[in-house]
Protein backbone atom coordinates (compact mmCIF):
# COMPACT_ATOMS: atom_id res chain seq x y z
CA UNK A 1 0.00 0.00 0.00
CA UNK A 2 1.27 3.48 -0.89
CA UNK A 3 0.33 6.81 0.68
CA UNK A 4 1.06 10.36 -0.47
CA UNK A 5 0.41 13.47 1.60
CA UNK A 6 0.14 16.44 -0.75
CA UNK A 7 0.84 19.54 1.30
CA UNK A 8 3.26 22.36 2.04
CA UNK A 9 5.32 19.97 4.15
CA UNK A 10 4.50 21.35 7.59
CA UNK A 11 5.17 19.67 10.92
CA UNK A 12 1.73 18.03 11.11
CA UNK A 13 2.02 16.52 7.62
CA UNK A 14 5.44 15.08 8.52
CA UNK A 15 4.00 13.72 11.75
CA UNK A 16 1.23 11.91 9.86
CA UNK A 17 3.74 10.49 7.36
CA UNK A 18 5.98 9.19 10.15
CA UNK A 19 3.03 7.37 11.75
CA UNK A 20 1.77 6.15 8.37
CA UNK A 21 5.00 4.20 7.82
CA UNK A 22 3.64 1.72 10.37
CA UNK A 23 0.71 0.94 8.07
CA UNK A 24 1.86 1.69 4.50
CA UNK A 25 4.77 0.19 2.60
CA UNK A 26 5.42 3.64 1.11
CA UNK A 27 4.52 6.96 2.76
CA UNK A 28 5.77 10.01 0.84
CA UNK A 29 5.37 13.77 0.83
CA UNK A 30 4.36 15.53 -2.39
CA UNK A 31 4.94 19.29 -2.39
CA UNK A 32 1.71 20.92 -3.56
CA UNK A 33 3.69 23.86 -4.94
CA UNK A 34 5.16 21.55 -7.58
CA UNK A 35 1.87 19.95 -8.64
CA UNK A 36 0.00 20.90 -11.82
CA UNK A 37 -3.30 19.60 -13.17
CA UNK A 38 -3.80 19.36 -16.92
CA UNK A 39 -7.31 19.35 -18.36
CA UNK A 40 -8.74 19.31 -21.87
CA UNK A 41 -7.88 15.77 -22.95
CA UNK A 42 -9.97 12.66 -22.34
CA UNK A 43 -8.74 12.49 -18.77
CA UNK A 44 -7.14 14.70 -16.14
CA UNK A 45 -3.37 14.60 -15.87
CA UNK A 46 -1.83 15.34 -12.50
CA UNK A 47 1.82 16.29 -12.90
CA UNK A 48 4.49 16.49 -10.22
CA UNK A 49 7.79 18.18 -11.05
CA UNK A 50 6.84 18.00 -14.72
CA UNK A 51 6.12 14.24 -14.71
CA UNK A 52 2.87 12.27 -14.24
CA UNK A 53 2.18 11.69 -10.56
CA UNK A 54 2.73 8.02 -9.77
CA UNK A 55 -0.11 5.87 -8.50
CA UNK A 56 -0.91 5.82 -4.79
CA UNK A 57 -3.55 3.83 -2.94
CA UNK A 58 -4.27 6.82 -0.71
CA UNK A 59 -3.71 10.55 -1.26
CA UNK A 60 -4.35 12.97 1.59
CA UNK A 61 -4.46 16.57 0.34
CA UNK A 62 -3.68 19.23 2.96
CA UNK A 63 -2.55 22.83 2.96
CA UNK A 64 -3.51 26.49 3.02
CA UNK A 65 -6.79 27.94 1.73
CA UNK A 66 -4.65 29.76 -0.85
CA UNK A 67 -4.38 26.45 -2.73
CA UNK A 68 -8.10 25.64 -2.62
CA UNK A 69 -8.62 25.57 -6.40
CA UNK A 70 -5.57 23.37 -6.98
CA UNK A 71 -6.58 21.05 -4.12
CA UNK A 72 -10.05 20.69 -5.60
CA UNK A 73 -8.61 20.02 -9.08
CA UNK A 74 -6.22 17.34 -7.79
CA UNK A 75 -9.02 15.61 -5.91
CA UNK A 76 -11.44 15.78 -8.82
CA UNK A 77 -8.80 14.15 -11.03
CA UNK A 78 -7.87 11.32 -8.65
CA UNK A 79 -10.93 10.70 -6.47
CA UNK A 80 -12.00 7.50 -8.26
CA UNK A 81 -8.47 6.16 -8.61
CA UNK A 82 -7.47 5.99 -4.95
CA UNK A 83 -8.84 6.68 -1.49
CA UNK A 84 -8.97 10.40 -0.69
CA UNK A 85 -10.43 11.54 2.66
CA UNK A 86 -11.62 14.86 1.23
CA UNK A 87 -14.05 15.30 -1.65
CA UNK A 88 -13.30 17.84 -4.38
CA UNK A 89 -16.17 19.93 -3.00
CA UNK A 90 -14.64 19.94 0.47
CA UNK A 91 -12.07 22.58 -0.46
CA UNK A 92 -14.29 25.39 -1.73
CA UNK A 93 -16.75 24.63 1.09
CA UNK A 94 -14.27 24.28 3.94
CA UNK A 95 -11.87 27.06 2.98
CA UNK A 96 -14.62 29.66 2.74
CA UNK A 97 -16.47 30.42 5.98
CA UNK A 98 -19.52 31.73 4.12
CA UNK A 99 -19.89 28.54 2.08
CA UNK A 100 -19.26 26.51 5.23
CA UNK A 101 -22.15 28.18 7.06
CA UNK A 102 -24.44 27.82 4.06
CA UNK A 103 -23.75 24.08 3.99
CA UNK A 104 -24.16 23.74 7.76
CA UNK A 105 -27.50 25.51 7.43
CA UNK A 106 -28.53 23.14 4.64
CA UNK A 107 -27.85 20.11 6.83
CA UNK A 108 -29.38 21.55 9.99
CA UNK A 109 -26.13 21.74 11.95
CA UNK A 110 -26.43 24.06 14.98
CA UNK A 111 -24.42 27.26 14.56
CA UNK A 112 -24.57 30.85 15.80
CA UNK A 113 -27.15 33.11 14.17
CA UNK A 114 -25.35 34.40 11.09
CA UNK A 115 -25.85 37.27 8.65
CA UNK A 116 -24.15 37.94 5.33
CA UNK A 117 -23.58 41.39 3.86
CA UNK A 118 -22.09 41.89 0.42
CA UNK A 119 -21.11 45.54 0.87
CA UNK A 120 -19.96 47.90 3.58
CA UNK A 121 -23.14 49.95 3.27
CA UNK A 122 -25.44 46.96 3.72
CA UNK A 123 -23.42 45.84 6.74
CA UNK A 124 -23.75 49.25 8.36
CA UNK A 125 -27.51 49.15 7.85
CA UNK A 126 -27.62 45.75 9.55
CA UNK A 127 -25.65 47.09 12.53
CA UNK A 128 -28.65 49.26 13.44
CA UNK A 129 -30.96 46.29 13.97
CA UNK A 130 -28.93 43.55 15.69
CA UNK A 131 -28.03 42.87 19.31
CA UNK A 132 -24.48 43.46 20.58
CA UNK A 133 -21.81 42.27 21.00
CA UNK A 134 -21.30 40.67 17.57
CA UNK A 135 -18.58 38.79 15.72
CA UNK A 136 -17.41 40.11 12.34
CA UNK A 137 -15.52 37.80 9.96
CA UNK A 138 -14.33 37.69 6.38
CA UNK A 139 -14.88 34.41 4.45
CA UNK A 140 -11.20 33.43 4.17
CA UNK A 141 -8.50 33.24 6.80
CA UNK A 142 -7.27 30.75 9.38
CA UNK A 143 -5.87 30.62 12.93
CA UNK A 144 -8.36 33.22 14.11
CA UNK A 145 -7.20 35.89 11.66
CA UNK A 146 -9.88 38.12 10.18
CA UNK A 147 -12.20 37.60 13.17
CA UNK A 148 -13.16 40.55 15.39
CA UNK A 149 -15.70 41.37 18.08
CA UNK A 150 -17.68 44.61 18.21
CA UNK A 151 -19.63 45.73 21.28
CA UNK A 152 -21.42 48.68 19.70
CA UNK A 153 -22.58 50.18 16.41
CA UNK A 154 -19.65 52.58 16.46
CA UNK A 155 -16.98 49.91 16.90
CA UNK A 156 -18.67 47.69 14.28
CA UNK A 157 -18.61 50.55 11.76
CA UNK A 158 -14.92 51.17 12.41
CA UNK A 159 -14.09 47.49 11.91
CA UNK A 160 -16.05 47.30 8.67
CA UNK A 161 -14.18 50.33 7.34
CA UNK A 162 -10.90 48.58 8.13
CA UNK A 163 -12.03 45.33 6.48
CA UNK A 164 -13.19 47.14 3.36
CA UNK A 165 -9.68 46.79 1.93
CA UNK A 166 -10.18 43.00 1.67
CA UNK A 167 -13.04 43.51 -0.81
CA UNK A 168 -14.94 40.48 0.50
CA UNK A 169 -18.45 39.87 1.83
CA UNK A 170 -18.87 40.22 5.58
CA UNK A 171 -20.04 37.48 7.91
CA UNK A 172 -21.73 38.85 11.01
CA UNK A 173 -22.62 36.49 13.86
CA UNK A 174 -24.17 36.62 17.26
CA UNK A 175 -21.59 36.61 20.03
CA UNK A 176 -21.75 33.49 22.18
CA UNK A 177 -20.00 34.06 25.48
CA UNK A 178 -17.84 31.05 26.35
CA UNK A 179 -15.22 32.92 28.40
CA UNK A 180 -12.71 32.88 25.50
CA UNK A 181 -12.87 29.11 25.04
CA UNK A 182 -13.83 26.71 22.28
CA UNK A 183 -13.63 22.98 21.54
CA UNK A 184 -11.45 21.47 18.80
CA UNK A 185 -12.58 18.05 17.60
CA UNK A 186 -10.68 15.78 15.20
CA UNK A 187 -13.12 13.67 13.18
CA UNK A 188 -12.11 10.56 11.23
CA UNK A 189 -15.00 8.95 9.40
CA UNK A 190 -17.89 8.48 11.82
CA UNK A 191 -15.74 8.79 14.95
CA UNK A 192 -14.11 11.48 17.07
CA UNK A 193 -10.44 10.45 17.49
CA UNK A 194 -9.29 13.44 19.57
CA UNK A 195 -10.79 16.40 21.38
CA UNK A 196 -9.48 19.33 23.39
CA UNK A 197 -10.85 22.47 24.97
CA UNK A 198 -8.93 25.65 24.15
CA UNK A 199 -8.99 28.66 26.43
CA UNK A 200 -7.20 31.97 26.10
CA UNK A 201 -5.85 33.19 29.45
CA UNK A 202 -5.67 36.79 28.24
CA UNK A 203 -8.49 38.95 29.56
CA UNK A 204 -8.36 41.07 26.39
CA UNK A 205 -8.58 38.21 23.88
CA UNK A 206 -11.83 36.42 22.90
CA UNK A 207 -10.25 33.99 20.41
CA UNK A 208 -9.19 30.62 21.79
CA UNK A 209 -6.97 29.56 18.86
CA UNK A 210 -3.56 28.19 19.86
CA UNK A 211 -1.96 30.70 17.44
CA UNK A 212 -3.70 33.51 19.35
CA UNK A 213 -2.36 32.38 22.71
CA UNK A 214 -4.94 29.74 23.55
CA UNK A 215 -4.00 26.80 25.78
CA UNK A 216 -5.47 23.35 25.25
CA UNK A 217 -6.57 20.69 27.71
CA UNK A 218 -8.21 17.25 27.27
CA UNK A 219 -11.96 17.33 26.84
CA UNK A 220 -14.54 14.55 26.53
CA UNK A 221 -17.61 15.08 24.41
CA UNK A 222 -20.92 13.41 25.12
CA UNK A 223 -22.59 11.32 22.41
CA UNK A 224 -24.82 14.12 21.11
CA UNK A 225 -21.90 16.54 20.78
CA UNK A 226 -19.85 13.90 18.92
CA UNK A 227 -22.70 13.45 16.48
CA UNK A 228 -22.82 17.21 15.85
CA UNK A 229 -19.11 17.14 14.95
CA UNK A 230 -19.47 14.09 12.68
CA UNK A 231 -22.51 15.60 10.92
CA UNK A 232 -20.62 18.85 10.36
CA UNK A 233 -17.75 16.94 8.74
CA UNK A 234 -20.17 15.07 6.50
CA UNK A 235 -21.84 18.32 5.48
CA UNK A 236 -18.49 19.58 4.17
CA UNK A 237 -17.87 16.18 2.48
CA UNK A 238 -14.90 15.32 4.72
CA UNK A 239 -13.83 11.97 6.11
CA UNK A 240 -10.98 13.65 7.98
CA UNK A 241 -10.98 17.18 9.42
CA UNK A 242 -11.22 19.30 12.55
CA UNK A 243 -14.50 20.79 13.74
CA UNK A 244 -14.45 23.81 16.06
CA UNK A 245 -17.42 24.28 18.36
CA UNK A 246 -18.67 26.55 21.13
CA UNK A 247 -20.48 25.18 24.17
CA UNK A 248 -23.14 27.40 25.71
CA UNK A 249 -25.95 26.48 28.10
CA UNK A 250 -25.56 22.78 27.32
CA UNK A 251 -25.69 23.28 23.55
CA UNK A 252 -22.97 22.95 20.92
CA UNK A 253 -22.57 25.41 18.04
CA UNK A 254 -20.25 24.73 15.09
CA UNK A 255 -18.16 27.77 14.15
CA UNK A 256 -15.64 26.28 11.69
CA UNK A 257 -14.54 23.16 9.83
CA UNK A 258 -10.76 22.97 9.31
CA UNK A 259 -9.60 20.82 6.39
CA UNK A 260 -5.92 20.85 7.31
CA UNK A 261 -5.75 20.97 11.10
CA UNK A 262 -2.45 21.43 12.87
CA UNK A 263 -1.68 18.68 15.37
CA UNK A 264 1.00 20.23 17.56
CA UNK A 265 -1.42 21.98 19.90
CA UNK A 266 -3.74 19.01 20.39
CA UNK A 267 -0.79 16.61 20.77
CA UNK A 268 0.55 18.79 23.59
CA UNK A 269 -2.87 19.14 25.22
CA UNK A 270 -3.63 15.42 25.17
CA UNK A 271 -0.11 14.11 25.70
CA UNK A 272 -0.61 11.71 22.78
CA UNK A 273 0.21 11.62 19.09
CA UNK A 274 -3.07 12.25 17.27
CA UNK A 275 -1.33 11.43 13.98
CA UNK A 276 -1.43 7.75 15.02
CA UNK A 277 -5.23 7.22 14.81
CA UNK A 278 -5.27 9.41 11.68
CA UNK A 279 -2.69 7.20 9.97
CA UNK A 280 -4.54 4.05 11.04
CA UNK A 281 -7.81 5.47 9.69
CA UNK A 282 -6.19 6.27 6.32
CA UNK A 283 -4.83 2.72 6.15
CA UNK A 284 -8.19 1.10 6.93
CA UNK A 285 -10.06 3.23 4.40
CA UNK A 286 -7.39 2.61 1.75
CA UNK A 287 -7.71 -1.14 2.21
CA UNK A 288 -11.49 -0.85 1.90
CA UNK A 289 -11.13 1.20 -1.28
CA UNK A 290 -8.68 -1.23 -2.87
CA UNK A 291 -10.86 -4.24 -1.98
CA UNK A 292 -13.98 -2.50 -3.29
CA UNK A 293 -12.26 -1.55 -6.52
CA UNK A 294 -10.96 -5.10 -6.98
CA UNK A 295 -14.48 -6.50 -6.54
CA UNK A 296 -15.89 -3.87 -8.89
CA UNK A 297 -13.32 -4.72 -11.57
CA UNK A 298 -14.06 -8.43 -11.16
CA UNK A 299 -17.81 -7.87 -11.45
CA UNK A 300 -17.23 -5.83 -14.59
CA UNK A 301 -15.29 -8.73 -16.11
CA UNK A 302 -17.98 -11.21 -15.06
CA UNK A 303 -20.73 -9.09 -16.63
CA UNK A 304 -18.81 -8.99 -19.91
CA UNK A 305 -18.45 -12.78 -20.13
CA UNK A 306 -20.83 -14.84 -22.26
CA UNK A 307 -21.20 -18.09 -20.25
CA UNK A 308 -21.51 -20.14 -23.45
CA UNK A 309 -18.03 -18.98 -24.45
CA UNK A 310 -16.31 -19.64 -21.13
CA UNK A 311 -13.55 -22.21 -21.61
CA UNK A 312 -11.87 -23.85 -18.63
CA UNK A 313 -10.38 -27.13 -17.42
CA UNK A 314 -11.95 -29.48 -14.91
CA UNK A 315 -10.30 -30.23 -11.60
CA UNK A 316 -11.48 -33.75 -10.69
CA UNK A 317 -10.35 -35.26 -7.40
CA UNK A 318 -11.81 -38.42 -5.90
CA UNK A 319 -14.56 -38.32 -8.48
CA UNK A 320 -15.62 -34.79 -7.42
CA UNK A 321 -15.63 -32.00 -10.01
CA UNK A 322 -14.21 -28.72 -8.63
CA UNK A 323 -15.12 -25.75 -10.82
CA UNK A 324 -13.11 -22.48 -10.95
CA UNK A 325 -14.11 -19.77 -8.46
CA UNK A 326 -15.24 -17.51 -11.30
CA UNK A 327 -18.02 -20.01 -12.05
CA UNK A 328 -19.40 -19.65 -8.52
CA UNK A 329 -19.36 -15.88 -8.74
CA UNK A 330 -20.80 -15.89 -12.25
CA UNK A 331 -23.73 -18.14 -11.30
CA UNK A 332 -24.36 -16.62 -7.89
CA UNK A 333 -24.76 -20.08 -6.33
CA UNK A 334 -24.41 -20.33 -2.55
CA UNK A 335 -23.75 -23.25 -0.23
CA UNK A 336 -27.43 -23.55 0.77
CA UNK A 337 -28.85 -23.52 -2.77
CA UNK A 338 -30.75 -26.57 -3.97
CA UNK A 339 -29.95 -27.38 -7.59
CA UNK A 340 -31.23 -29.63 -10.35
CA UNK A 341 -28.46 -31.46 -12.18
CA UNK A 342 -28.94 -32.91 -15.67
CA UNK A 343 -26.00 -35.01 -16.82
CA UNK A 344 -25.21 -37.07 -19.89
CA UNK A 345 -21.99 -38.17 -21.53
CA UNK A 346 -19.96 -35.02 -22.28
CA UNK A 347 -22.63 -32.66 -20.90
CA UNK A 348 -23.49 -31.23 -17.51
CA UNK A 349 -26.27 -28.76 -16.72
CA UNK A 350 -26.93 -27.28 -13.29
CA UNK A 351 -29.94 -25.09 -12.56
CA UNK A 352 -31.04 -23.52 -9.29
CA UNK A 353 -34.04 -25.54 -8.07
CA UNK A 354 -37.23 -23.55 -7.46
CA UNK A 355 -40.11 -25.07 -5.56
CA UNK A 356 -43.24 -25.20 -7.67
CA UNK A 357 -41.43 -25.78 -10.92
CA UNK A 358 -41.51 -29.00 -12.89
CA UNK A 359 -39.64 -31.61 -10.83
CA UNK A 360 -39.21 -34.09 -13.65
Amino acid sequence: MKLAVISLGGTSSKNILDEAKKYFEVAEHVDIRNVDVEMGSKDFKVMYNGKPLEHYDCIYVRGSYKYALLQSSITCALFKKCYMPLNERSFPLGHNKLLTFLELQRYGIPMPTTYVSATTNSAKQLFKTIKYPIIIKIPTGTQGKGVMVADSVQSARSMIDALDAFNQPYIIQEYIDTDASDIRVIVAGDKVVACMKRKNPSSSEFRANIHQGGVGEPYELDFDAEQVAVRAARAIKCDLCAVDMLEHNGRMFVIEVNLSPGLEGINTALGTNVASPIAKFLSEKSNEFVSSKRDSDFNHVVRSINPQELISTLNIRGGIIRLPEIITKLTGFTLDDEVKIVASKGNLKIDRYHIGKDKS
